[in-house]
């Protein structure tokens, strides 16, 4: 199978957004098998295009709010509607500052 383009790696991996447009808990290891490769391969995935856990989660941006909000409006959105807001978050995360984690902050 061929890599995913950006958008539908980081819903997949960071948000649990299929790329069936469903909801669910995932992990390296299941984004693996969905595309039948390796852990590992999926790690490259991420470095190649350009999101790594860290570069994600060091911008100034609420991840768990946006899978919080994901999780609760994905049964009521077809799969082109989720893949625009996940565009949209995306898109935020990368117009984002660098900093501190937000669990960090003071």
């Amino acid at each position: 199978m061929s890599r995913p383009d950006r958008v539908e790696l980081f819903g997949f991996y960071f948000l649990g957004i299929s790329p069936a447009g469903e909801y669910g808990f995932v992990n390296s290891h299941m984004v693996a098998a969905h595309y039948r490769v390796t852990p590992a391969q999926v790690l490259r995935w991420l470095q190649e295009l350009d999101l790594t856990p860290g570069r994600i989660l060091d911008r100034n941006f609420h991840l768990g709010r946006a899978q919080a909000d994901l999780m609760l409006d994905a049964p009521h959105m077809n799969p082109v509607e989720l893949r625009h807001r996940v565009e949209e978050i995306l898109a935020e995360i990368d117009a984002a500052a660098g900093g501190r984690r937000y669990w960090e902050e003071d």
